[in-house]
């Protein structure tokens, strides 16, 4: 998700501002657009999208 102009990945929590260099794909779970940086794409493709956070969670998960 984008917080502040900042990527935040729903799986991992890596963001944009303390890893300049992350890729973030964009996607959609239950209908929410979400995050995902590519290290965790094989988590999603090789388990399930159970790992894949929403967007509330990140949001209070994170300091941004």
């Amino acid at each position: 998700m984008e917080i502040n102009n900042v990527n935040v990945c729903n799986v991992c929590l890596a963001n944009s501002k303390d890893a300049p260099g992350t890729v973030f794909i964009k996607a959609t779970k239950d209908g929410e657009a979400v995050d995902v940086c590519t290290g965790c794409i094989p988590h999603i493709i090789h388990g399930s999208g159970d790992v894949v956070k929403s967007n509330e969670i990140v949001k209070e998960e994170t300091n941004l």
